[in-house]
């Protein structure tokens, strides 16, 4: 059964009102309401599309609301998608604005947000944990983890540069290896 363009836009606002936290936090909320409850996208695909998302400019949840809503309904999905993704922190944005100026130095708002910190490592490192299993899975894939973690602590270099030397090396691998996902 198809999506209809209402609920992908409930489904993303519904998102859209959880997410804090940026980009990482989207992965566990994806994986629930789309590829779990609905079978909207598989977790692969989900997986290709938060990868995506990171290398292509803009903001990660956008990005992959993008991708997702287009799977589910190409163009007017997306848009769809986008707008119930945005929508929530946009009226948030213009409450908060109002307020936290005056309340900010709050102890009780102080710990507030410290207590947000911390759910959204647990967030964070649940969604590294998905990512993981799901990519890092042969020698290929763990020698180019190590060799990306080194690059990036020890030599200054960009990642983006980091990210097309590895697009590089990986696709050298995919036809050294005949074509065949190791």
């Amino acid at each position: 059964m198809q999506a209809s363009l209402f609920e992908i836009f409930k489904i993303f606002f519904l998102i859209g009102t959880q997410l804090l936290g940026g980009g990482y936090v989207i992965v566990p909320l994806l994986k629930k309401y789309i590829v779990e409850e609905r079978q909207w996208l598989t977790e692969d695909e989900l997986v290709d599309y938060y990868a995506m998302s990171q290398c292509i400019p803009g903001i990660i949840a956008g990005n992959i609301a993008i991708c997702s809503g287009y799977k589910a309904r190409k163009t007017l999905g997306a848009i769809m998608a986008i707008l119930g993704i945005i929508t929530p922190s946009f009226f948030s944005i213009l409450i908060l604005a109002h307020i936290i100026t005056g309340i900010v130095d709050y102890p009780i708002v102080k710990n507030a947000f410290w207590g947000i910190r911390v759910s959204v490592i647990v967030l964070i490192l649940i969604t590294i944990k998905d990512i993981w299993a799901k990519s890092v899975n042969s020698k290929f894939t763990y020698f180019m983890f190590f060799l990306i973690l080194t690059a990036l602590m020890i030599l200054p270099v960009s990642p983006t540069l980091i990210i097309i030397i590895s697009a590089i090396l990986a696709l050298i691998h995919y036809k050294a290896a005949g074509g065949k996902d190791d």
